[in-house]
């Protein structure tokens, strides 16, 4: 089974005027740990301990603290029937709103399409840890790698342990990530896959240095959006088929590479 990971965006939204989520995400008693963790923080340090750990300007703190306090723990799908709930929440795939989902632009997807993504596709998150696009999200704020210790662990990395890998291997087995995350959120996930596991990362380079692609983070994020969006159109099942990608990008075989269970695929920018 196909399995593609990408990052979440930082901003948010909830989506009102599209589909109603499907379901919840798949950790809600370890999401209710962070926030309750979060609500410490702003008590035992105020305003300022949210900040530094957001790393975020005035507008945004305050932006983030009101989604804070606004926030409803979501524990079981039923909680959906419910008004108050139904208006706080909107399937993960329309909520985040950063280039790479404007690139992917979900919302003008057929139903084919759509029920792809909801096949094949996890966002991974802070705060939810990984989630289907139809499950329902709250906007809110924090990164994979915030200074965030909980319960022992030292960071939301050792929060999370090796659970987002279950999940994602979970549907079938054997199973074959293609990784389109950043190294933020891929080394989440990446270091638990089990040994049967088949990695793809996928790589888009501007040009050459070296011999060796030059990545830019905006450019990046576009063409992973692209690829969602090309692999859902195709109904591709075999990553054997994003060799064949062409949108804006081309496969540059002589710079691919594959180590142990890891293949790495290099797309060009082609002007």
């Amino acid at each position: 089974m196909l399995q593609v990971i990408i990052s979440p965006a930082k901003q948010m939204r909830v989506a009102a005027d599209t589909f109603a989520p499907r379901g919840i995400p798949p950790f809600p008693a370890r999401t209710e740990r962070l926030y309750r963790e979060l609500v410490a923080i702003e008590r035992a340090q105020g305003p300022e301990g949210l900040r530094s750990l957001w790393r975020v300007n005035d507008k945004l703190l305050a932006e983030n603290i009101d989604r804070l306090h606004d926030f409803v723990p979501v524990r079981d799908d039923a909680q959906l029937d419910d008004p108050l709930v139904a208006r706080a929440v909107s399937p993960a795939v329309f909520s985040y709103v950063g280039i790479q989902y404007r690139s992917m632009a979900p919302e003008v997807m057929g139903f084919t399409e759509l029920e792809w993504l909801q096949e094949h596709l996890w966002i991974l998150s802070g705060f939810y840890g990984c989630v289907r696009p139809f499950d329902a999200v709250v906007p809110y704020r924090l990164e994979m790698g915030a200074k965030l210790a909980v319960d022992g662990a030292r960071d939301l990395y050792a929060f999370w342990g090796d659970v987002l890998a279950q999940a994602i291997c979970a549907v079938d087995d054997p199973t074959t990530v293609v990784n389109l995350a950043s190294v933020e959120y891929a080394k989440a996930v990446l270091p638990h896959l089990p040994e049967s596991t088949r990695v793809v990362t996928c790589i888009f380079g501007e040009d050459l240095r070296n011999g060796r692609p030059v990545q830019r983070a905006t450019a990046s994020k576009i063409a992973r959006g692209s690829m969602v969006r090309w692999m859902a159109e195709h109904g591709t099942v075999d990553a054997r088929d994003l060799e064949h990608f062409d949108v804006g990008y081309t496969l540059a075989p002589d710079l691919c590479s594959e180590r142990n269970r890891e293949r790495v695929l290099v797309f060009m920018h082609t002007p």
